[in-house]
């Protein structure tokens, strides 16, 4: 929660339960591609291994705070789309640290959190997007009172099961692929 950037999601409805969104700097015509997310439902988030559920967060507070918006739909509209929303787990991972200045997109791609409880996100830049998007957050909020979060609450193991988590990359040894038929013996290095 160090690093919090603003993030415009272009999504697309797979099925019933999943949609896909790429993820941009800002809404104008020369913003930058900075990351990925995937959300799907409670029902399919279930049913994925316990050790990938922590690399999942929830949406029910994003959505209920007002801080996840439609820029230009009507409020009503949006409402009835976050209902769902705010049902729902996503696994985001940005390319581009633009927060960092990074000018091209280096470095290993990062795990991306949500917020999930009032004071994590910057004052700062909660008054900024209110201003440029003409949006309140406390009315927002008091609007989505009645929406309803996963059907048995969050999981624990979402949301990095409250803990960090961190990208790394690290140098493996790969022996030769098995079979009677090896011949090389050379062990080639990736990087996993």
């Amino acid at each position: 929660m160090t690093r919090q950037v603003e993030a415009h999601h272009f999504c697309a409805h797979q099925n019933e339960e999943m949609r896909q969104c790429l993820i941009y700097d800002s809404p104008a015509a020369d913003a930058r591609l900075i990351g990925v997310e995937y959300l799907v439902s409670e029902n399919l988030f279930m049913t994925l291994p316990d050790e990938e559920k922590p690399l999942w967060h929830s949406h029910e507070y994003e959505v209920k705070s007002g801080i996840l918006f439609m820029p230009g739909i009507p409020g009503p509209i949006q409402r009835k789309d976050l209902e769902k929303v705010a049902k729902t787990y996503g696994k985001t991972y940005h390319f581009w640290q633009v927060d960092r200045g990074d000018a091209l997109p280096l470095g290993l791609p990062q795990l991306m959190m949500s917020f999930t409880e009032d004071g994590q996100l910057h004052d700062h830049l909660a008054k900024d997007v209110q201003k440029r998007f003409g949006v309140n957050y406390e009315e927002e909020r008091e609007k989505r009172a009645y929406m309803k979060g996963p059907d048995h609450g969050i999981h624990p193991k979402a949301n990095g099961g409250g803990k960090g988590l961190k990208t790394v990359l690290r140098e493996t040894d790969c022996g030769p692929a098995p079979g009677p038929h090896v011949h090389n013996t050379t062990v080639p290095r990736v990087f996993v």
